[in-house]
């Protein structure tokens, strides 16, 4: 019986759908679908494909977790 491909998305992979992005983001995919809805993170609208770049989605995460010194010193 031949190996099952291995199903891992890599960080080098151009474009995720949007059930992908969630189970690599390890979020439900309803909360991604409300974070996409609200602007809050980057996506391509395909005919009625949602999809996303890995390394957008990382960055807009990196964005987000940012804090300024004003805001840690509060």
């Amino acid at each position: 019986m031949p190996p099952k491909p291995n199903r891992a998305i890599s960080e080098n992979t151009e474009f995720i759908a949007i059930r992908e992005a969630a189970e690599w983001l390890g979020v439900p995919f309803s909360s991604l679908r409300q974070y996409v809805s609200r602007g809050l993170l980057p996506s391509y609208k395909l005919g009625r494909h949602r999809l996303f770049r890995k390394r957008e989605l990382l960055e807009a995460l990196r964005q987000s977790t940012k804090a300024s010194l004003d805001e840690v010193l509060r």
